[in-house]
């Protein structure tokens, strides 16, 4: 099914069914399913004809690693996260691979050869071919590897996969992706004890996704998917997951709209039977079959952008009471309704059969003539006609024999056909012929006299000739009188018959016989009915036989489809193919490489016995479709006995790699278990490190047993539908509402919809909309944004004429402020936007907009000093805060519970011992720390402290490059190179020149996207005067116009031109030449690449991110250490648990060059992590920050190329403390009359210190040197370093009564070395062995007798401080608190 114009066609018809997903704006959600292919694919490949694009298998994995913990961190599943990977297909679906591989590697041979042929350079490396994600390819092999390593990671390190049963069906299960989720679904759904209300998040949005959802028949389930685009695709898409847009498809809405459609038939004595909307929904999956799908083709025009479905769904309420239930009975189908279906939905081949034959002789506006009828055999010079026509012909012969009359009118009762006559008859004699108005307003046929004709005299004799032996032609013609009965008769003959021969050469052309072979013609009718039920199994209940398959290219027409519902519907089960066999069953040869050797000659030998199998050249067949990629590819289909018996001999020549991807496996569980603690070895050996402190379980996952249960189709007793749903899940039921089909025009996809739509007007207008109804909400919570209701609290009314605002007092009656005539003004804009916002983009007719509300939106939870949680409303940047009265719900029958607010709890359960936080006093700001106990609601602490101040080498970095890196204004540029300024802003644009074969080349510099609202790091900027360049994009302009100065002076002469050639620059002889010198250097210079931001986003300069790496590189070499001390009676409030970081931390302000540290424990970066900002960016809703780390670690990425691999990565701001500008700091009292610094505006500059673990130093002998920058061979560069803990007796002294004190001060009972686990970056990359580590001290610091370890595990390329201190979960030990593990077996990362 074509999934874009699916999913279009269903948002045209149902506006309101997706929603933008914005921070905490969706659902909370139990399940979260991946249909991962569509990922996979997404981060392998691109879908252009982009020869040049490269990638390695490593970034690929670590692509697909982001993409993962992207879509898992926005949905956040409590109970189940289920990622199922296609397996090997049943037999139906290899048809449709087969076919999509070989156009794939088709297009891609044609994309270099065209690429070739146009001068391009092709990259040495070869490219990744998109068909090696196909089941048991080495590739998918390498794949599992890595997501069984990135699970357990994660599962070991994230707070968030620690609770939830993680599932991974890979490539070597058996089965589609969707389906192996739609059968867990179905199994658990079986089981007593399944929850009715479970909420469901399946990503993707491949047609049979819409379908598999809606047959779950649970509401609470959610598409989720990227944006959609129709037309163009954008190149300049930025390349950081956190601005790609997201939506969730309610099928919870979708189900309340389908019930709209078919409201009809709820009336009373509209059905024969009771009205279902489950039954409804299952037989509208069955009618989408008939547009085709991934296992059968469309029925002959049947098309989705044709109004194929709105057909069929106007036929389904018609045929539906007149027959005696539901068509699709749970998956199985009543072959007896379908025939009704059938013979109603055939029809329809008429109005295409009427199309197609419009223009022939013989059909006249749906209507045969009776001529046609009566001169059929006869020759072109016999004339037949009635009695009838015999009379009046008489008539019309006696005027012309009267050559004074000028007109002739004939009888008023004329009938169609004899109509026809008689203008055949005038042209034959030389009369024209008109339709005039009696007196009586009554029209009847006239026929009249041509005007004098200036012809020579032989013409008009030549003329008379005819008319006389035209006049003698219908005086000998032969009288036959036929009745109307007959005459309809015969023409439907004629019909039928000319029908019959339009459908026998639709047969011949698609299938080379005719309707008279009816053998083929059953077996075909036949095979397709076998199909429908075959799919509504597979839908419903699970493969019914992995061998079946439909063997034709084409279905039959709707009006032959009858002739098979008697087919055998007895599947027998089977077994799948293995995996090599599947891929000898669906790649072509151009991908054999990806096939085991032994297989090669089979692919491409003459002598092969399979050859046929393969063709190289094969026709492409559109069949009615629009899209190239719609074309039917006329492949022979593959015969499994003849492949089975061809592969056999070569089997046991498969070395034991190959053999062992040639296996079924298993579907895998993971679960945390803090019992469990093991290092998981690299999965990439030299790219990822080891996992030294696994908690995670991997096992054997068995699905729901359902053996002694029925599968349940329909509703589950319990269920919460419509208004009473739970909270996030739309309902257009919230609201009083009317609705009915119409032609609105409705917005969508940017552009207005030519199709019905379903129209939804709001009732109780008056009532709801007045003035009155919107001062009782003044000061209370409402929901707002219908449907997707949101909570806000009102906190002004306003009308055309006044606002009114809440009284002081809070009980008196609001304040009213008048409007002044530029308010009245607004008011009334502001109120027809609202209106026409809703009418046009969500089909929703609001009415007149007489008062609006203003809102402050519920932005979360806040914590008070005291603990507890309470609401917070405020105005959230890019949300809309004013809303039409008539569209607020006061109340929601579920709210949502992550909202609710909470009394605080006993300091002993919200931080029991253990717990692990951040230290938000003045000094030591942001450190981690360990809860140990408790004193009088206090909290006593290990605490992780620094031994010096940190340097704030971000802003020192910013202020050094401040006066290197310049921008000059575009006029003063214009001067500088002697351009105009109209030049200046062209050539540094876009700027397109038409060649003479018209294509059109792009010669601009690509610096500035005026329209676009882009600019381009490091060359542009743009300021409230006009635009800047720097000193790079001076220097390039200058080369341009050195190297092609002719160019320049062709651009002056046709300045004010719209249009370009390549001859205004050039003469015509040398252009083509000159233009190809100027698209190398442009292709040499790759402006392409250069990374393009939105104009209002704050963002370093590459170079200067380079700087700032560099500096932190230095100081990680010459960290002095941490040093650990307890500190007793710390308040709550002075401790930041990574869970309340949301709360606490989202209203931080930030600047470029601020030093910062992740406080979450969940997400891609390590907790504890430092970095320092180097971009600030703002999406609608919310502010993001690109940081570059001090450390790497795996989801890290380059920023789009502006920092080094694994060390970027771009976070919200609630995810961070500003450690520069500390604006969350716990107040306190400074002892002896001191105060502390105003912290507004002040950037503090403590020294963070990277501890090794344990008291010693490390000594090691590098093996190998360091890596490149930009390679991914790892993150490890420059030397080797000693580092020591320094001990806090070290400490001055003189500082202590500077410590920050409460009511009993913070006193420090202990000091000693804390060490973090992880090792410096800067160490040397190393391959086995050769790693001895000498330290002195436990963890912690405390001495011990064993004062040497061997470490001989492999020395990770990527220092990945995963979690706590040392980035990843903090240990405890007897001693103290455990901010690493050690077990000597790993080289640990440094969490500074």
């Amino acid at each position: 099914m074509g999934v874009p114009k699916f999913f279009r066609w269903m948002s045209e018809r149902y506006p309101a069914i997706s929603q933008l997903i914005t921070e905490n704006r969706i659902p909370e959600f139990d399940c979260l399913y991946l249909d991962m292919n569509g990922i996979i694919h997404n981060c392998t490949h691109k879908d252009t004809d982009d020869t040049s694009f490269r990638m390695t298998e490593e970034q690929m994995f670590i692509t697909i690693f982001n993409y993962i913990e992207h879509l898992y961190g926005k949905i956040k599943p409590k109970q189940l996260f289920f990622m199922a990977i296609d397996g090997v297909a049943p037999r139906a679906k290899m048809n449709q691979q087969r076919a999509r591989r070989f156009r794939t590697a088709l297009d891609v041979e044609l994309a270099i050869n065209k690429a070739i042929k146009e001068g391009k350079e092709i990259p040495k490396e070869q490219a990744f071919d998109s068909n090696s994600i196909t089941p048991g390819t080495a590739f998918m092999h390498k794949l599992t590897r890595q997501l069984k390593y990135f699970i357990s990671k994660k599962v070991s390190d994230d707070a968030n996969w620690k609770n939830v049963k993680i599932i991974l069906s890979g490539h070597e299960v058996p089965g589609e992706g969707e389906h192996k989720i739609m059968e867990y679904i179905r199994l658990a759904k079986a089981q007593p004890d399944y929850d009715p209300n479970v909420r469901h998040c399946l990503y993707g949005l491949d047609a049979d996704l819409i379908m598999l959802g809606l047959l779950s028949h649970d509401p609470h389930f959610c598409l989720l998917r990227e944006e959609v685009t129709f037309g163009r695709a954008s190149k300049s898409k930025s390349k950081e997951l956190e601005y790609q847009k997201f939506y969730l498809m309610h099928l919870c809405i979708v189900r309340e709209y389908l019930e709209l459609e078919f409201q009809e038939l709820k009336k009373p004595g509209a059905l024969k039977f009771d009205f279902d909307l489950e039954n409804v929904i299952d037989d509208f999956i069955l009618m989408a079959f008939f547009v085709g799908n991934d296992f059968l083709p469309n029925l002959p025009n049947l098309h989705i952008n044709e109004g194929a479905l709105a057909l069929m769904f106007k036929i389904y309420k018609i045929i539906l009471p007149k027959i005696d239930g539901y068509i699709n009975e749970g998956g199985f189908i009543n072959m007896e309704r379908l025939a009704i279906l059938l013979d109603e939905l055939s029809h329809v081949e008429y109005r295409f059969f009427e199309s197609d034959v419009a223009d022939q002789a013989w059909f006249d506006s749906k209507l045969m003539s009776r001529r046609d009828v009566m001169l059929k055999g006869k020759s072109l010079d016999q004339v037949t006609m009635t009695s009838y026509q015999q009379e009046n012909w008489k008539n019309i012969k006696s005027f012309l024999t009267d050559k004074s009359r000028q007109q002739i009118d004939l009888p008023l009762d004329l009938a169609a056909i004899d109509k026809s006559f008689f203008e055949t008859l005038a042209t034959r004699i030389n009369l024209k012929w008109r339709s005039v108005q009696d007196e009586d307003g009554n029209r009847h046929m006239q026929l009249y006299r041509s005007s004098p004709s200036e012809s020579d005299n032989t013409e008009i004799e030549n003329l008379e000739s005819e008319i006389t032996s035209s006049i003698k032609l219908y005086d000998d013609a032969k009288i036959v009188d036929v009745s109307v009965v007959e005459t309809k008769a015969q023409m439907d003959l004629l019909y039928e018959e000319k029908f019959r021969q339009w459908k026998d050469t639709y047969y011949q052309s698609k299938f080379e016989w005719g309707l008279s072979n009816n053998f083929e013609l059953v077996r075909l009718c036949e095979n397709y009915v076998q199909g429908l039920q075959w799919v509504l199994f597979y839908y419903y209940r699970g493969v019914a036989s992995w061998a079946w398959y439909y063997q034709y290219h084409y279905s039959p027409m709707i009006s032959d489809v009858i002739k098979g519902l008697n087919a055998d519907l007895n599947f027998e089960l089977g077994k799948p193919f293995h995996p090599f066999e599947q891929l000898m069953g669906v790649l072509p040869d151009r991908s054999k490489e990806i096939v085991p050797a032994v297989y090669h000659d089979l692919m491409t030998s003459s002598k092969s016995p399979i050859i046929d199998f393969y063709p190289r050249d094969f026709e492409l067949d559109m069949n009615g479709k629009k899209m190239e990629w719609e074309a039917v590819v006329k492949i022979p289909f593959i015969d499994e006995k003849r492949l089975l018996a061809a592969m056999a001999p070569r089997n046991h020549l498969l070395s034991n790699e190959e053999k062992s991807r040639n296996k079924f496996g298993v579907t895998l569980q993971f679960f945390y278990d803090s019992s469990v603690n093991y290092t998981f070895p690299s999965s990439l050996i030299g790219i990822f490190p080891d996992i030294p402190y696994c908690h995670c379980v991997e096992k054997e996952f068995y699905l729901p047993v359902v053996e002694g249960l029925e599968y349940h189709v329909g509703l589950v007793d319990g269920v919460k539908l419509r208004d009473a749903a739970l909270a996030g899940f739309p309902s257009l039921s919230t609201l009083p509402y009317s609705s009915a089909l119409d032609f609105h025009g409705v917005n969508i996809f940017q552009s207005e919809s030519r199709n019905e739509s379903m129209i939804i007007t709001l009732k109780d207008l008056e009532s709801r909309a007045n003035i009155e109804t919107a001062l009782m909400k003044l000061g209370q919570k409402v929901f707002v944004g219908y449907p997707y209701l949101q909570e806000g609290k009102v906190v002004k009314v306003s009308d055309e004429h006044f606002d009114y605002l809440p009284s002081n007092d809070g009980i008196a009656k609001p304040i009213q402020r008048p409007h002044n005539p530029r308010e009245i003004e607004d008011f009334n804009k502001k109120a027809d936007r609202i209106e026409y916002n809703y009418s046009n983009y969500l089909g929703i007719v609001i009415g007149p907009v007489k008062s609006t509300v203003h809102v402050e939106m519920l932005e979360g939870l806040t914590k008070t000093d005291e603990g507890a949680t309470i609401k917070k409303y405020a105005v959230i940047p890019g949300m809309e805060t004013e809303f039409a009265t008539q569209v607020i719900v006061h109340d929601v029958i579920n709210e949502d519970q992550r909202f609710l607010e909470q009394a605080a709890l006993p300091i002993e359960d919200e931080f029991p011992p253990g717990t692990r936080a951040f230290f938000l006093g003045e000094f030591d700001y942001g450190r981690p720390l360990e809860i140990i106990g408790h004193d009088k609601d206090r909290t006593e602490i290990w605490l992780s402290a620094t031994v010096a101040k940190e340097q704030d080498f971000g802003h020192q970095v910013i202020q050094d490059y401040g006066s290197k890196i310049k921008y000059t204004s575009a006029f003063a540029v214009s001067q500088m190179l002697g351009l105009n300024s109209l030049v200046l802003s062209k050539i540094t644009s876009s700027f397109s020149v038409e060649t003479p074969n018209s294509s059109r080349i792009n010669l601009g510099l690509n610096l500035k996207f005026e329209s676009k609202k882009q600019k381009v790091l490091g060359y542009t900027q743009k300021l409230d005067k006009g635009w800047e360049y720097s000193n790079k994009a001076i220097e390039l302009l200058t080369t341009y116009m050195t190297k092609f100065p002719e160019f320049f002076v062709g651009l002056h002469r046709c300045i004010r031109a719209s249009e370009y050639k390549t001859t205004d620059f050039y003469p015509s002889e040398t252009a083509d030449e000159k233009i190809k010198e100027i698209t190398e250097w442009l292709k040499s210079i790759e402006s392409k690449n250069f990374e393009r931001v939105p104009l209002d986003s704050e963002q370093l300069d590459p170079e200067i991110v380079t700087a700032i790496e560099q500096a932190a590189d230095r100081m990680l070499q010459t960290f002095p250490g941490v040093a650990y001390k307890k500190l007793r009676g710390v308040p709550r409030y002075a401790l930041l648990k990574p869970s309340d970081a949301e709360h606490r931390l989202g209203h931080q302000s930030f600047s470029l060059g601020d030093r910062i540290v992740y406080v979450q424990d969940s997400g891609r970066v390590p907790i504890a992590t430092r970095g320092v900002v180097v971009g600030i960016s703002r999406t609608s809703r919310t502010a993001l920050l690109d940081v570059v780390f001090d450390l790497t670690f795996m989801s890290g990425t380059t920023l789009g190329g502006r920092c080094t691999p694994f060390r970027g990565s771009t976070v919200p701001t609630s995810s961070v403390i500003n450690l520069s500008n500390k604006q969350v700091i716990a107040e306190t009292r400074i002892p002896n009359g001191r105060h502390s610094e105003s912290n507004t505006g002040t950037r503090y500059r403590h020294n963070t210190t990277y501890p090794t673990r344990g008291g010693g130093s490390f000594n090691r002998n590098a093996v190998l040197s360091p890596p490149r920058r930009g390679t991914y061979r790892g993150a490890i560069l420059g030397n080797n370093q000693d580092s020591n803990f320094q001990s806090s007796s070290n400490m001055s002294e003189q500082n202590r009564d500077r410590r920050p004190s409460y009511e009993n001060q913070w006193s420090p009972i202990t000091r000693g070395n804390l060490p973090i686990r992880g090792g410096s970056p800067r160490q040397r990359y190393q391959l086995r062995g050769g790693r001895n580590h000498t330290h002195s001290g436990n963890d912690f610091g405390w001495p011990t007798s064993d004062l040497t370890k061997n470490y001989n595990a492999v020395a990770p390329t990527i220092i990945d401080s995963t979690r706590g201190a040392r980035g990843g979960s903090w240990g405890r030990d007897r001693a103290g608190p455990r901010f690493s593990r050690g077990r000597g077996n790993h080289h640990p990362a440094p969490v500074h």
